[in-house]
């Protein structure tokens, strides 16, 4: 598992205390509150601190960075956190964590595939499954039945699902 999820981007300056725009990436910009802390690469090398986090806006304010002109800087960077700073409800898991699942038919427990993909969809979230034919499956419950890190995602399958 990785130990840095993307967040999202930042955007412009907004003011002159160095707040920054934030295009955030997550299910929404609240999800981020507890994070007191955003890295600039995927390793975590590189960070600041966060002295203001407005989820209702959305947009941040980093230490060091209380000015629009350096703050300034930093637009148009991505910005990942690290997971241990957030929690997640029962039965809630992060995508990056579902890629690469073996993904079974519910019924039969027959593997169909993997999932290669989580991709935006204009209602929900869409797994894009491989195996011997290619399903684009809607994450809702009416198909997705269980999810199990260790044992991979249950489907239920209907016609249309094919790609």
């Amino acid at each position: 598992m990785k130990k840095f999820l993307e967040a999202g981007v930042l955007g412009a300056p907004r003011g002159v205390k160095g707040e920054l725009r934030f295009d955030c990436w997550c299910d929404s910009p609240d999800f981020l509150r507890s994070v007191s802390r955003f890295y600039f690469d995927a390793e975590g090398t590189k960070s600041l601190a966060v002295v203001r986090y407005y989820p209702s806006i959305p947009s941040v304010i980093f230490e060091g960075r209380e000015d629009r002109q350096s703050a300034a800087l930093l637009t148009g960077r991505k910005i990942w956190f690290a997971r241990d700073e957030v929690s997640l409800p029962d039965g809630v898991f992060f995508n990056d964590d579902l890629v690469g699942l073996s993904v079974y038919d519910s019924a039969s427990g027959e593997v169909i595939g993997k999932l290669t993909a989580v991709e935006e969809g204009s209602r929900n979230f869409l797994y894009r499954v491989k195996g011997e034919k290619e399903y684009l499956i809607p994450a809702v419950d009416a198909f997705i039945k269980s999810i199990d890190l260790d044992k991979g995602i249950g489907v239920e399958l209907i016609d249309g699902l094919e790609v």
